[in-house]
């Protein structure tokens, strides 16, 4: 314990590290703001902006909230009728939180681009449209409840991770390379604690800094969006966590937010642990900090990179490759997993088979990272 409390003051000590845990925190703050400037409530001839439109959003739909049913359709559109004053840069101009989602679940109106749209006229019983057939699938009852804050949440945590992703990277690099550049190594393997436990001790303080980075990033988002969103619309369908998204022919779009989210998390952790696996291994091969965190950085971006260069092949071979790729390198690497932790997964089936190969890299990287550090150690 007295090792690993050593290691952990190391690494969180650096000047790097505070300054960039800082930036952090800066950026997830800026993020949010900007969210919420870009929301907007038109109720009664006023339009609302920013956090006022937030508040007058979650207002009017506490009245309807609960199982949505064709009589609060119906009494939607005649208490806020319809979206009708399309804007080349907001889209309905004249659109709520109530109004929008009816306009686009329900009627036989549509808005794709400020000059590709047409203004509702009528709407559709529940049961001929695709929340009536996503109720048939789940055998639940759709739920009507003021849900864009886990929107905002899942978009603010996917910045906030990916900068937290850095910072975890670069605090972490030096682990076992900082040692050999500062010719150190000899001195502390000799030590009475044995190399075991002193690798052992650096491993567990490294993840335990990426734990506590993901933990921080995640409270401080979830508090932000509880403080101006609140924590309503768990129980609605994870699709229409913000508008467009529900498709019955995807599983995973028609689980409850409250799911969607828990696994998402999950998913996104799984992400930031095994970034810390990969640097440690990373780390236990190089001499020098700065070529730790180059080549750390390079392995971080490439999963991603990579698939955007020969996502184009459309030749079988081309296909193929993608294919192999996509599963072993670019959805179960650490930075696909933060980025897009839900994309591309038809069900959540598909999820648990990446966050299976994530589980499996994880232990791999870790294990090499030990037996390649403590192999270096026992030729000292």
């Amino acid at each position: 314990m007295r090792l690993y409390k050593m290691e952990l003051y190391k690494l969180c000590c650096r000047k790097s590290f505070i300054i960039g845990a800082v930036c952090t925190m800066g950026i997830l703050l800026l993020f949010f703001l900007i969210k919420v400037a870009s929301e907007c409530s038109y109720v009664d001839g006023v339009r609302y902006e920013g956090f006022q439109a937030v508040q007058v959003n979650r207002r009017i739909t506490e009245e309807y909230q609960g199982v949505l049913t064709d009589e609060k359709v119906k009494s939607i559109v005649e208490k806020y009728g319809f979206p009708g004053k399309v804007d080349e840069n907001t889209g309905y101009r004249d659109k709520n939180f109530l109004n929008a989602f009816v306009e686009y679940y329900l009627s036989d109106g549509y808005c794709w681009d400020w000059d590709d749209y047409k203004l509702a006229t009528r709407v559709y019983p529940i049961a001929d449209t695709d929340l009536g057939e996503a109720a048939r699938l789940t055998g639940k009852d759709i739920v009507l409840e003021y849900s864009d804050g886990w929107y905002i949440f899942s978009e603010v945590l996917q910045v906030a991770l990916l900068i937290g992703g850095i910072l975890v990277l670069i605090g972490i690099s030096p682990v076992f390379a900082n040692e050999r550049q500062t010719k150190m190594q000899q001195l502390l393997f000799t030590s009475k604690d044995g190399v075991k436990k002193n690798i052992c001790a650096k491993i567990a303080a490294a993840l335990t800094v990426g734990f506590c980075v993901w933990s921080v990033i995640v409270v401080m988002d979830l508090l932000l969006c509880g403080m101006v969103y609140g924590f309503s619309g768990l129980n609605c369908l994870a699709g229409i966590i913000r508008i467009g998204g529900l498709n019955t022919y995807v599983p995973i779009t028609m689980l409850s937010i409250g799911s969607y989210i828990t696994v998402m998390l999950l998913r996104t952790l799984q992400g930031i642990m095994l970034l810390c696996a990969v640097t440690l291994c990373i780390s236990a091969y190089f001499k020098s900090t700065f070529s730790s965190i180059v080549t750390s950085m390079i392995c971080f971006g490439m999963p991603v990179l990579m698939f955007m260069l020969f996502r184009s092949c459309y030749n079988l071979l081309g296909r193929i490759i993608v294919s192999l790729m996509c599963a072993l390198l670019t959805y179960s690497s650490p930075i696909y997993s933060i980025l897009y932790p839900m994309n591309d997964c038809r069900s959540l089936g598909g999820v648990y088979v990446f966050m299976a190969i994530s589980a499996a890299e994880f232990v791999l990287f870790t294990a090499v990272a030990y037996r390649t550090e403590r192999g270096l150690k026992d030729c000292v």
